[in-house]
C-alpha cells in the first residue's frame, strides 16, 4: 500500500483487462456516469488513472480523493488511483503528505500536461494534446519549474488577452475572474486561453444583448445544455440554443452588429493561440514537452484521451503515437485506450482506429474516468 513508482506502475497496468478501467456497463454509451458499477460491486475495478481535484479543474479536495479511494481500497486491496491535475503537481504534494493516514490507499502521483501538436503531416490547424505523466518526483524541481513557467506565461496572456478585447469591446468590462466560470483554469494558467475565451466572449456579449439585466451568469447556459456543444456549427450560434432552452423561450435572430462582436472577439483571442509554424512561448509542442519529460529521473507517459484529439485525416493516430515515440522513447508506454469521459458517435467511431495504431507502436492501454466532481467513480464535470 501507499505510492505507487513508475516502475510498480507499469507492471501493474500492462496486466489489467478493459474492465480494470471502468467502474460498470454504460447503459447508454452517449450519457456520461452512466455506469451499473457492476465492476465496481465485483472487485473487478481495479484503477482509476485520470483524476483532477481543486488544484486544476476538478472540485474534490486531495484529502477527499484520498478518502474516496480508501472506500474502494478497502474491499479491493488491487485498487490504484493517479492524481492528474492540469499543469500542476501541487496537488501530488500534498498528497505525499497526507498518504500516510491511510491504511489501503494506493496512488500514483502525476500530471497531465497541455500541448499544442503543429507538427504532424499535412496539418492545416493545431490540434490540442494532452500528455499524462505517471511516477512522478512531488519534489523534481526541473517539473515543478517547468509547469510553474509556463502557467505564469499563460496566465499573462490571458490578461493582456482580456485587456485587448475590452479596448476594443469596452462596453462588456471583459475580465479573467468573470471568464473562469465556464473555464476555472484560465485563472490558474492551465490549459488553454483562447477557448476559453470563446466560450466566454460568446456567452456574455449574447447574454447581455438578449437578457440585459439577467439574473444568471452567462455560464449557466453552458453548464446544463453542455451536450448541445458537440456539433460543428459556429460556438456562439449553439450557445444562443442553450440559451433558449435555459429560459424557455425562442430568441430573435443573431443581428449582424452582435455577430460583428463576437468577431471582433475572436480575432482578439485567436491571436493568443498557436497556430501552424507559430508555437507561442506560454504554450509546449507536443514534441518538446514528450522530449522534455523523457529527460526526466523516473516518470513514464501516456497520451490522454486521443479521441477528443480530433483526427483531420485517417493516419493522424499513426502520426501521433509515431512522434510519442520518437521523443519519447523508452518512456512513452501508453495510451489512455479506455477512456470513459467520450460520448457520441465521433468517439466511438475513432476508438478502433486508434487502438489500431497503438498496436503498431506497442503502447499499453490505460484507462481512467478524467474525474472532476466529488467522487472517483465517476466524471461529475459540474457537481
Amino acid at each position: 500500500m501507499g505510492i505507487v513508482n513508475e516502475k510498480d506502475f507499469i507492471n501493474r497496468v500492462k496486466n489489467f483487462s478493459e474492465t480494470a478501467f471502468k467502474p460498470g456497463e454504460r447503459k447508454d454509451l452517449n450519457l456520461l456516469d452512466s455506469h451499473d458499477l457492476r465492476y465496481l460491486n465485483s472487485g473487478d475495478f481495479k484503477a482509476n488513472l485520470h483524476i483532477h481535484t481543486e488544484y486544476s479543474d476538478g472540485s474534490m479536495t486531495v484529502k477527499e480523493l484520498l478518502d474516496n479511494a480508501e472506500k474502494i481500497s478497502e474491499k479491493n486491496n488491487d485498487f490504484i488511483i493517479a492524481i492528474t491535475d492540469h499543469d500542476t503537481i501541487d496537488g501530488a504534494k500534498e498528497a505525499e503528505t497526507l498518504i500516510k493516514s491511510y491504511n489501503h490507499v494506493n496512488i500514483c502521483f502525476g500530471v497531465e500536461i497541455s500541448t499544442i501538436g503543429i507538427n504532424f503531416p499535412n496539418q492545416t490547424k493545431p490540434v490540442q494534446v494532452h500528455l499524462l505523466v505517471y511516477g512522478i518526483n512531488p519534489h523534481d524541481e526541473k517539473l515543478d519549474y517547468f509547469l510553474k513557467t509556463k502557467r505564469a506565461l499563460k496566465l499573462q496572456l490571458a490578461k493582456d488577452t482580456i485587456d485587448k478585447l475590452n479596448k476594443a469591446l469596452p462596453h462588456y468590462n471583459f475580465n479573467i475572474e468573470e471568464a473562469s466560470k465556464c473555464h476555472i483554469m484560465i485563472a490558474k494558467g492551465q490549459d488553454e486561453v483562447a477557448h476559453a475565451l470563446k466560450k466566454y466572449t460568446s456567452g456574455k456579449i449574447l447574454l447581455d444583448y438578449y437578457i440585459p439585466d439577467a439574473e444568471f451568469s452567462y455560464d449557466l447556459p453552458i453548464k446544463k445544455f453542455k451536450y448541445l456543444f458537440k456539433g460543428n456549427e459556429p460556438y456562439y450560434r449553439i450557445y444562443k440554443k442553450a440559451l433558449e432552452l435555459y429560459i424557455g423561450n425562442e430568441l430573435p435572430d443573431i443581428p449582424e452588429k452582435i455577430e460583428n462582436r463576437i468577431q471582433i472577439a475572436r480575432e482578439i483571442y485567436m491571436q493568443a493561440h498557436p497556430s501552424i509554424g507559430n508555437m507561442l512561448e506560454p504554450f509546449s509542442s507536443f514534441e518538446n514537452a514528450v522530449e522534455f519529460v523523457s529527460g526526466l529521473n523516473s516518470e513514464v507517459m501516456s497520451i490522454a484521451h486521443p479521441a477528443r484529439t480530433k483526427a483531420y485525416c485517417p493516419e493522424f493516430y499513426t502520426y501521433l503515437f509515431e512522434h510519442f515515440k520518437k521523443f519519447g522513447k523508452d518512456k512513452a508506454l501508453f495510451y489512455e485506450g479506455c477512456y470513459q469521459s467520450y460520448e457520441g458517435e465521433y468517439y466511438q467511431k475513432w476508438q478502433s482506429k486508434i487502438d489500431e495504431a497503438a498496436v503498431k507502436f506497442n503502447l499499453i492501454k490505460t484507462g481512467g474516468l478524467d474525474s472532476h466532481g466529488k467522487d472517483i467513480i465517476s466524471r461529475c464535470p459540474y457537481s
